[in-house]
């Protein structure tokens, strides 16, 4: 029992200062905070023009002001949100309840207005919520007719109802011409092509063919581009342009995956850059940042392409002695026409293995003659790097002249011809033929390439000092321990350890005599 009659206690004083909070508030020169009335839900009679609103009524107690939530819309982000005058949270709660996300840096409240079902049953949520919460809506900025906004009681409007900001013209930089200008400050010769997206079209292919899996990956993925420029290399490079969300002069430029190219999850992505709109900088970064570290990227994709390739080829030749010995005689001469036929087996896997590289193999071979004067000459020379560089080289020379020679005769043939087909294949199995002794080459040297990457990334070892450098620091650092602490601590030890019985000593003072 005491309990209860504390709690009651308890709930009158509070009761009773918070009426004493709303009489002070009141006094204070604010808004009248009694109302007359509390709107609850609206509800349509009648049949009029407009269509004539009525409501039910009741009395409610004081209490603060009437809570306002201001609605505007986005470009980009969608629907956003602000509140007045919200004293106890009500509009707080109604909007997160209604789907309205926080934490914008530029914005109390988001929601994305990219379903537009949703949005429009979130906003009748909304409506239909506030009139039980005495709170009020403005929806003047907004475009289209919107559900039915609830008016304010009678007497509780505030002295000074917010009012709209007028709408502000897009300002955003010139996508085209900072796409035409920005390629023809780029090393090589660049094309550029604007593409404009209507709704989501453009934002699926663009996610998925950008090579990139940072801050372009991300805004990508949560915004939907409006527009877009692609600049195209004459080597094949492509770069992807777009505007940054929520910035109006900035960019975000990131680079397309080569197509074809098949590249793993293990490549460290060239992850793309923000630039301002001055297309002077933006170049600038494009060529010292982006365009390095995409050839960088490609450059690494296509050496584990050639150390699965050395591997295949490996399987290949394997295969292939172990069924060729039983395919010929005892002086290796073949028995029936079943070794040429496993013999073009094998021409062709091992022309599959080789064929890739007729275009890009040149680079590579390139690239690791650059690097060569900057590794260990003794490395150098343990594994043959400049030799087997130059039977690479060979070797592309070789199979590109053999495929130009096989597209001639392909080129040449007649698709209507009858014995076309058969004369294709036989073309084939020429080529592949005449390739062999190329594709035999090539996988036996490629590992250079991949054996030089490695010693390129590798830590550069210490520098080396000479003989005598080394004895005069080695009698130098014996002279120095020699007088340290530690040595003279280990000869005591030794001293005492090996010393005899102690001596009788003729002097009271602890200090030895002077000698004479």
């Amino acid at each position: 029992m005491h309990l209860k009659r504390t709690i009651r206690r308890g709930l009158r004083r509070l009761v009773q200062l918070y009426a004493d909070a709303a009489r002070a508030h009141t006094a204070h020169g604010h808004a009248s905070v009694t109302p007359t009335a509390r709107a609850i839900p609206w509800t349509r009679h009648g049949e009029g023009p407009t269509g004539a609103l009525t409501r039910t009524t009741r009395a409610r107690p004081a209490m603060a002001e009437l809570a306002w939530i201001t609605l505007g819309k986005h470009p980009q982000l969608g629907l956003t949100a602000a509140t007045l005058h919200d004293d106890f949270g009500s509009a707080n709660r109604l909007l997160l309840d209604a789907g309205f996300s926080t934490g914008h840096p530029d914005f109390a409240y988001v929601l994305g207005d990219s379903r537009p079902d949703e949005v429009r049953a979130t906003l009748q949520q909304l409506y239909s919520a506030v009139a039980s919460h005495y709170v009020a809506i403005d929806d003047a900025s907004l475009d289209g007719p919107m559900p039915i906004s609830l008016a304010p009681p009678r007497g509780s409007e505030p002295a000074h109802p917010p009012t709209p900001s007028p709408r502000q013209p897009d300002l955003r930089a010139d996508l085209a011409e900072f796409a035409e200008e920005l390629s023809g400050r780029l090393p090589g010769s660049w094309t550029a092509a604007v593409h404009e997206h209507a709704g989501e079209e453009g934002q699926l292919p663009l996610s998925e063919r950008v090579w990139d899996y940072g801050h372009v990956s991300w805004a990508l993925s949560e915004f939907t581009p409006h527009r877009s420029a692609v600049l195209t290399s004459d080597s094949g490079i492509e770069i992807l342009v777009t505007d940054r969300p929520l910035r109006k002069h900035e960019f975000l430029i990131a680079v397309f995956e080569p197509r074809g190219s098949g590249f793993d999850t293990t490549t460290k992505t060239p992850n793309g850059i923000v630039v301002s709109n001055d297309p002077v900088r933006a170049a600038s970064r494009v060529t010292t940042r982006l365009l390095p570290r995409y050839q960088e990227a490609v450059r690494e994709t296509q050496l584990s392409q050639v150390a699965k390739s050395v591997a295949a080829g490996q399987r290949v030749l394997a295969g292939w002695d172990a069924v060729s010995d039983s395919l010929c005689d005892a002086d290796h001469w073949p028995l029936d026409e079943r070794y040429g036929l496993r013999q073009q087996v094998r021409d062709a896997e091992m022309w599959a293995q080789f064929a890739p590289f007729l275009e890009h193999g040149q680079a590579l071979v390139a690239h690791a003659e650059e690097t060569l004067p900057l590794l260990d000459p003794a490395e150098r020379v343990a594994g043959r790097w400049a030799y087997r560089l130059s039977a690479l080289r060979e070797a592309l020379d070789g199979g590109a002249r053999v495929q130009a020679e096989f597209q001639v005769v392909a080129e040449a043939l007649l698709p209507d011809h009858p014995r076309s087909k058969a004369v294709f294949a036989d073309a084939v199995a020429m080529r592949n033929a005449e390739g062999w002794h190329y594709s035999l080459t090539w996988m036996d040297n490629a590992g250079v390439l991949v054996d030089i990457a490695r010693a390129d990334k590798a830590p550069p070892a210490p520098p080396t000092r000479s003989l005598r450098a080394q004895q005069v620091r080695s009698t130098r650092a014996e002279a120095a321990r020699s007088w340290s602490p530690y040595a003279a601590r280990q000869i005591t030890a030794a001293i005492e350890k090996n010393a005899g019985p102690p001596a009788i000593r003729f002097f009271n003072s602890s200090r030895p005599p002077r000698s004479r």
